[in-house]
């Protein structure tokens, strides 16, 4: 029964330790939309220190067609890189690598080699990674305009 009291209380304490914490003021969501012709990508990212995740959603031509699932990865200065863990229209999952540039208030998606190694996605790097013909490039928005 003290056993019981104990555990008890060390998990009131715990709680009420943990539960008080401020957060990190790095830690928040954002979110982006990107049009390239007839095709939309929505992104909603949430940041912490240095890593990132979220939800990536591209719809092509009308909204019937789409990909979507999510990315998480690493921030490294203005580099966003990482893995779009997504499923296609009617097909199955994918992954595949996944690198943003912030610049001025956007995200610009990259674009480079990709290979993979033992589930590992990554862009190959002896090849460079091209953001200046990028298909998408993300300008903010509020949630309300995110559907």
């Amino acid at each position: 029964m003290i056993n019981n009291k104990l555990i008890f209380t060390f998990a009131i304490i715990a709680l009420f330790f943990f539960g008080c914490q401020k957060k990190d003021f790095n830690e928040y969501r954002s979110y982006y939309r990107a049009v390239h012709h007839n095709d939309t990508a929505l992104l909603a990212i949430e940041t912490h220190q240095d890593r990132f995740y979220g939800q990536y959603q591209i719809y092509y031509g009308s909204r019937a067609v789409k990909d979507s699932g999510n990315i998480e990865g690493v921030i490294s200065g203005d580099t966003l890189r990482g893995k779009y863990r997504y499923r296609s229209f009617g097909g199955g999952i994918n992954v595949v690598p996944v690198i943003f540039l912030k610049h001025h208030g956007k995200l610009i998606l990259g674009s480079g080699i990709a290979a993979s190694y033992m589930n590992f996605v990554y862009y190959k790097p002896e090849f460079p990674i091209v953001f200046d013909s990028s298909k998408f490039v993300f300008d903010p928005v509020e949630q309300e305009d995110i559907p």
